[in-house]
C-alpha cells in the first residue's frame, strides 16, 4: 500500500466538502427554508474554519519540530481558544440571527463528512 500525499489529500477533503455543502445548501432551501439554508451554511463555514485551523495547528507543530523551535505564542492562543471562538460563532448565529438548530448542526458535520468520504476514496484506491 503506497502512503498517501499529505497535500492531495487535504486538497481534495476542500473540494469534497464544497459539494457537500453546495449540495447540504440547496436541499436546506427546499426541504425548509432560506433561514434554514443560511443556518447550514453557518454551520459548514465553522466546519471549514475549524478544519482549516487544524490543518494550520499541523503545520505549526511540524514545522516547529523539524526547526527544533516552538509554536508562536499567538498561533498557540488561537489553536488553544479555537472551540470556545467557533462555538461563539455559533451562538452569534443562532440567538442574534434567529437560525435554526437542527441546520446549523447538520452544517457543522461538513468537514467530517469530507473527511470521512476522502478516507473511503483512499481505501478504494489502495485496493485497485
Amino acid at each position: 500500500m503506497k502512503e498517501a500525499d499529505y497535500d492531495r489529500v487535504v486538497r481534495r477533503i476542500g473540494w469534497i466538502a464544497a459539494a457537500v455543502t453546495a449540495l447540504g445548501a440547496v436541499a436546506w432551501w427546499v426541504v425548509r427554508d432560506a433561514r434554514a439554508m443560511l443556518s447550514f451554511l453557518g454551520g459548514a463555514a465553522i466546519a471549514g474554519l475549524s478544519f482549516w485551523l487544524l490543518h494550520r495547528l499541523v503545520d505549526d507543530l511540524m514545522a516547529a519540530i523539524a526547526g527544533g523551535g516552538r509554536v508562536k505564542q499567538a498561533r498557540f492562543y488561537v489553536h488553544a481558544f479555537r472551540m470556545l471562538l467557533l462555538g461563539g460563532i455559533a451562538y452569534v448565529i443562532l440567538e442574534f440571527c434567529g437560525g435554526s438548530r437542527v441546520a446549523l448542526a447538520s452544517g457543522l458535520t461538513v468537514a467530517l463528512t469530507a473527511a470521512t468520504i476522502e478516507v473511503l476514496i483512499e481505501l478504494i484506491y489502495a485496493r485497485t
